[in-house]
């Protein structure tokens, strides 16, 4: 994946344990969350796979302890409080075919947006958005990347609170981008192809209300 544009670069890359470790740091729902989302449920749990990660974070200069006290690099410490309270978390699914492809999670706080990538041997690379450009930029901006780089491949977004379970689907056209919405497997009519300006419409649309099936 081609990184959306950040104003300063304070890209981490972690290994799964010290995602673990940074999940369980807060017990918050929307941390629970996050480690569905990653696939962490477990080892967010695990306290060998926890004690690991703090002991990674250390050896790396990540992290430091005085006593009983544990404090941060300033970088990490963004990253674990994303990961312990967004308000939106974006799934986006860089298909290269119908079979391969990769996953980045946007995850969206008050104050801090964050894409994870996931790379290889079980460690992601955490990169923060600019804070000068919209959260449906940076996925446009995902999206276009992605599809130039593989023209005949497509994209898949899903986006909590308020997606209900829909998908957003996106192809690259000669004319532009057409998307179409998917529900309970069934996939709407594709649109027109679209400019710049209405796949940005269509990606807010996405992140629409409808009732979280979490709540309730």
């Amino acid at each position: 994946m081609t990184s959306a544009p950040s104003a300063v670069d304070i890209s981490l890359g972690l290994g799964v344990a010290e995602m673990a470790y940074l999940l369980q740091l807060q017990d918050t729902e929307a941390a629970r969350i996050s480690a569905s989302w990653l696939r962490l449920d477990d080892e967010a749990q695990d306290p060998e796979v926890v004690r690991a990660g703090l002991s990674a974070l250390i050896a790396r200069g990540l992290a430091t302890v005085d006593g009983a006290a544990v404090s941060f690099d300033s970088r990490l410490d963004a990253v674990a409080y994303s990961l312990a309270t967004p308000a939106r978390w974006t799934q986006i699914d860089l298909l290269r075919s119908a079979e391969l492809g990769d996953s980045v999670l946007h995850v969206e706080t008050a104050k801090t947006k964050f894409l994870l990538q996931p790379r290889t041997m079980q460690s992601w690379f955490v990169l923060p958005q600019d804070e000068a450009i919209s959260a449906e930029a940076a996925q446009a901006y995902v999206i276009r990347e992605h599809l130039t780089e593989h023209p005949d491949g497509g994209v898949r977004l899903r986006s909590e609170p308020g997606g209900g379970g829909r998908q957003l689907l996106v192809r690259k056209d000669h004319d532009g981008w057409v998307c179409a919405t998917a529900e309970n497997d069934q996939v709407g009519a594709a649109s027109a192809p679209l400019d710049d300006a209405g796949l940005l419409q269509e990606l807010g649309s996405c992140r629409s209300t409808k009732e979280d099936p979490r709540d309730g």
